[in-house]
């Protein structure tokens, strides 16, 4: 008879997602044929919420099948729009369970007993802890025999991670001796930022942790939260995104492990070693979803070694004779051209010039002859400024005296002098 594997999905870190990875994973696994169950241990219920229940509208949830002996775990099974999974809610109440159990008998084996009548019915059974090792927390690890770990590639999660290790040792040894850390996920993973990165080779060389690292990473996606906002399932919400993709690769790394017997460190290894022996394309890892495409081009291009640059191949002799030719045409077709030569003034300009213009102004000189023979004489020329005013408007001429009719000769103001003859 085959044993469900029954993993709760826990850290006392908060917001590295938890119940983002129960819900995903456990709707991926489904969507490859398995029987999938989900319990919300969190008394806040986002699992819940999560697949477009309302806690204010179930009438019985995990409380009661914590705290009452009486209550059956198939009558609080919820059946999901999605076939192969199903899920036990959760309610607000759930945050004074562990006040009540403190008196109670056997208070950290209650949710074992609770679902071992039906845990035979599915393939893996998912359990979403709270951000605390709390008395609900050590209940959910001593119902499973499997821990599933995500972890955010940060200082602060790292460091908790150690603490979380020595808790399954010492429930371990006090509970559950079947009880192990089987894998660690890395989510909220973001290439670009060098403490990623950092803390992600510090976890592929911690000889602990290592070979528990599953080799898919989830990355930030937009989509992600979209889905959860609308109660859906990444991968039925958008299955060509990054985060459903993601998601689908670790319940495909999930099987393996299950298939193959390996630690989680050598499932992906093996799974892409079998794609390989099937013909199925090579998987390829997602970008992070916030670059943009010219940064995500930009960083593939720089990753590319560079080519060596090619000397140039002499020029034959030919060819540069014909090379020079064309630059000599092409500088005698562009330069500048030679300058004009400057005017010759013809003889006697200066009379006709005079003879043309009899009324020239006083400045103009008078031509030679003139002022030796004594005919002309020096005659004043008196100018007075002609500024005249801007024609009237329509409406104002004929209420004026006839004289204003008069016809205006300087429509334009002109400030110039002009010579007046006396």
């Amino acid at each position: 008879m085959r044993i469900p594997r029954v993993i709760t999905v826990m850290n006392q870190k908060g917001g590295v997602g938890k119940t983002t990875t129960t819900l995903n994973v456990g709707a991926s696994l489904a969507h490859l044929g398995k029987r999938v169950l989900l319990i919300d241990l969190d008394p806040q219920a986002n699992l819940t919420h999560g697949l477009s229940m309302l806690a204010k509208d179930l009438s019985e949830s995990v409380y009661e099948l914590l705290l009452n002996p009486h209550v059956v775990a198939s009558n609080l099974i919820q059946s999901t729009p999605w076939p192969g999974l199903d899920i036990v809610p959760s309610h607000i109440d759930l945050s004074g369970a562990e006040i009540e159990l403190v008196p109670v008998m056997g208070r950290e084996t209650r949710l074992a007993r609770a679902l071992a009548p039906v845990r035979d019915r599915y393939d893996y059974v998912f359990i979403d802890c709270l951000p605390s090792l709390s008395l609900l927390t050590v209940n959910a690890m001593v119902a499973a025999n499997e821990a599933l770990v995500p972890l955010q590639a940060h200082p602060f999660a790292l460091e908790g991670l150690g603490k979380l290790f020595e808790v399954v040792g010492m429930l371990r040894e006090a509970l559950n001796p079947d009880l192990r850390v089987s894998a660690v996920l890395v989510t909220l993973f973001d290439s670009r930022t060098n403490v990623n990165r950092e803390t992600l080779k510090r976890l592929q060389g911690d000889p602990r942790l290592a070979p528990h690292l599953l080799g898919t990473l989830v990355r930030n996606n937009i989509k992600i939260a979209e889905s959860q906002k609308d109660g859906v399932p990444v991968l039925h919400y958008d299955a060509a995104c990054a985060g459903a993709k993601a998601y689908l690769r670790v319940a495909e790394e999930l099987l393996e492990m299950e298939r193959s017997g390996c630690l989680a460190s050598e499932a992906a290894k093996l799974l892409e070693k079998r794609e390989r022996a099937e013909g199925k394309p090579a998987h390829r890892e997602a970008a992070d979803d916030d670059a943009p495409a010219r940064t995500r081009a930009k960083r593939a291009s720089a990753s590319k070694p560079e080519a060596p640059a090619e000397e140039p191949a002499p020029a034959p002799a030919e060819a540069s004779v014909a090379a020079q030719a064309g630059r000599a045409i092409h500088e005698a077709l562009h330069a500048a051209p030679p300058a004009a030569p400057e005017p010759v003034p013809a003889p006697h300009a200066e009379a006709e010039a005079s003879n043309r213009f009899p009324h020239a102004p006083e400045s103009a000189a008078p031509p030679e002859s003139e002022v030796e023979a004594g005919k002309v004489e020096a005659e004043e020329e008196r100018t007075e400024p002609v500024a005249g005013p801007l024609r009237a408007p329509a409406e104002r001429i004929g209420t004026r005296s006839d004289a204003s009719l008069r016809p205006r000769l300087h429509a334009v103001p002109y400030h110039g002098t002009r010579p007046v003859r006396k």
